[in-house]
């Protein structure tokens, strides 16, 4: 019985030690997981810094060919297999690939250009003026000669020139897109929005101030008068002074909603209600992507003043005293 007792204690102890020993392995474990996690995410997000570095370089220092720079520089900082520029064609509409950066020889002569009647990706993106982000097996919208290309996902990314769209990237991604999809994004924008302010500058005339009206609001009262902003909710214009710019509808939505709140604070949750009101492929990236082109334009048209603000992690509102 004693022998017994001593071999139920000792089988208990050993039990208890191996749990013991388990609980401590794991944690130590799970903090070694937890600090590579991290090691992880730091070295991805420092290499997503450098290419961003790097092909903002890139961009910089040619002097010509802005096109085929703008495909070397976005397929850099996103690693993209291939990234295609598509010229657009104000009389029809219609989308022509022109330039590409490729790991592949690619002859874009042979890619037939996307007409309205074809409802492909460029033309939905374009007329929407927003960007998609489409997977291998989603080809309702692919056009023809994607088939020669290799990629699990595609961004597609409108060029707007001054007031409307004049062109469009499609960015052909090896990987699924399944992290760092806002940094991957906002780098890109930085490409696009840096092509886009150094290559029309022939637009720069439109947002000049005319020097008699610099001289006629020195008057504080006056002032106040001319610095409001205003929305012209039929062809969807955003106003100032004797200047406008047009707005996709996804961004006038948006602004017609900041108008109506009278500069109260319009949450993150309401504009997801604006863009899905049916709740359906609610995506908070292409959400902050609205909200940047729309303070992005607001800025240009304004002489560069604040005129959308943003609270912290709640939402954004319209300066009042420029309304």
């Amino acid at each position: 019985m004693n022998l017994e007792l001593i071999v139920i204690l000792a089988l208990g102890i050993t039990l208890i030690s191996t749990l013991f020993i388990s609980f401590v392995f794991f944690r130590t474990n799970k903090k070694l997981l937890n600090e590579k996690n991290i090691l992880e995410s730091l070295i991805i997000k420092n290499s997503a810094s450098n290419r961003l570095v790097d092909s903002l370089e890139s961009f910089l220092e040619k002097k010509d060919n802005a096109e085929k720079k703008l495909c070397d520089s976005v397929r850099l900082v996103s690693s993209a297999n291939t990234v295609i520029y598509l010229e657009m064609n104000k009389i029809d509409g219609s989308f022509k690939p022109v330039f590409y950066s490729s790991s592949n020889e690619l002859n874009i002569d042979e890619f037939s250009t996307e007409y309205v009647d074809d409802k492909t990706l460029s033309i939905v993106a374009g007329s929407e003026g927003t960007y998609k982000i489409s997977t291998k097996s989603e080809d309702d919208f692919f056009p023809k000669w994607f088939d020669s290309i290799e990629f699990e996902n595609v961004i597609t990314l409108p060029i707007i020139k001054g007031f409307e769209t004049s062109g469009c990237l499609y960015v052909f991604l090896g990987n699924k897109l399944e992290n760092n999809i806002d940094e991957l994004l906002r780098n890109i924008w930085i490409i696009t929005n840096l092509f886009q302010k150094t290559e029309f500058k022939e637009n720069k005339v439109l947002f000049e101030t005319n020097n008699e009206e610099v001289e006629s609001i020195e008057d504080n009262d006056n002032q106040t008068i001319l610095n409001t902003i205003s929305l012209d909710e039929n062809l969807e214009l955003l106003k100032f002074k004797d200047k406008e710019i047009s707005l996709s509808n996804s961004e006038y939505l948006i602004m017609k909603r900041l108008f109506d709140k009278n500069g109260e604070v319009l949450s993150y949750t309401e504009i997801e209600n604006i863009l899905w009101p049916n709740k359906d492929g609610i995506n908070k990236s292409a959400m902050r992507l609205h909200i940047h082109r729309l303070r992005d334009k607001s800025k240009n048209i304004s002489e560069n003043l604040d005129v959308i603000k943003t609270v912290r992690g709640k939402g954004i509102f319209l300066d009042k005293s420029l309304m």
